[in-house]
């Protein structure tokens, strides 16, 4: 598939998970995985097993929500992986093996998807009471193409008033993908607001920056200021990148969107799609 071999061990701990959606619910033997990574990927030893510590851990985060089970001998997909929001999130991660497969560019539909996925987590980490809405273009939620109607649109749903700020028309979304609330039931101002950057980009640190606030408190009126959001379909191991990103936003990866939205619309017959198109590159190890 590639060479993994200057890979972390995030990289091939995500070699590992695609490689189990494409077997299905067959378990591999830890000593056969060891044969197939160094075989295909040039992975050793010391590297695939600090790989399934990754797995390990990110199922200790997740529980029943990660669509994988580790065990000292053998590693295997759950029955439902392919409706797990984070086999999704792993399929369209920049730089996995699904994406190198896929092309360049992620498959038709993929942007769209990760958003709706943006959403749901957006509104689970609200509470029962938050609401959310893509706010990018083009847009399947009556949002107007103009960006200057889209804040007056948007603004109305929030039940605010949009601020008074110059709009430039050619602006499409101010850098924001997703918009999320929790109104009060007194119906007053004041409640907390949440702008969500989505991309499926690999160098995210210059998204991080996308969103600026001081515009968005010219453009709705806001009596606090917005939490500020990026969310990233891979996951981002501890280290100079998250600490970067988390002075600069909240960081919603790939374990806090599959922990928060453990199952999303779209998700299954996107990864069904995936997963057919890896099986015809990829060689699945016999039981």
């Amino acid at each position: 598939m590639t060479d993994l071999r200057a890979s972390g061990r995030e990289q091939v701990a995500d070699w590992i998970e695609t490689s189990l959606l494409v077997r299905g619910t067959r378990q591999l033997g830890l000593d056969r995985l060891h044969r197939i990574a160094l075989d295909e990927v040039g992975a050793g030893p010391a590297a695939v097993s600090l790989a399934i510590r990754v797995m390990s851990r990110r199922g200790a985060v997740l529980g029943d929500h990660y669509p994988f089970e580790v065990s000292d001998v053998a590693v295997r997909a759950r029955p439902t992986a392919p409706e797990a929001t984070y086999s999704g999130l792993l399929l369209m991660t920049p730089d996995s093996p699904a994406r190198q497969v896929a092309g360049a560019d992620p498959p038709t539909g993929t942007i769209l998807l990760f958003e709706r996925i943006a959403v749901a987590a957006a509104i689970a980490m609200l509470g029962p009471s938050g609401r959310a809405v893509r706010f990018g273009w083009p847009s399947d939620e009556g949002r107007p193409p103009e960006f200057a109607y889209a804040i007056e649109w948007l603004a109305g749903l929030m039940g605010i008033k949009p601020g008074s700020a110059y709009r430039p028309p050619r602006r499409r979304d101010g850098g924001v993908d997703v918009v999320a609330w929790r109104p009060f039931p007194d119906g007053r101002s004041g409640f907390p607001v949440m702008l969500v950057q989505c991309t499926l980009q690999h160098d995210i640190l210059p998204k991080a920056g996308d969103i600026d606030v001081r515009y968005w408190a010219g453009w709705l009126t806001l009596d606090a200021d917005p939490m500020v959001a990026l969310a990233v379909p891979q996951t981002i191991p501890q280290g100079v990148v998250w600490d970067e990103l988390a002075l600069r936003s909240l960081v919603l990866e790939r374990v806090r969107l599959a922990g928060l939205a453990p199952v999303a619309p779209g998700v299954t017959a996107f990864v069904s799609d995936m997963i057919g198109t890896l099986s015809r590159h990829l060689t699945a190890a016999e039981a």
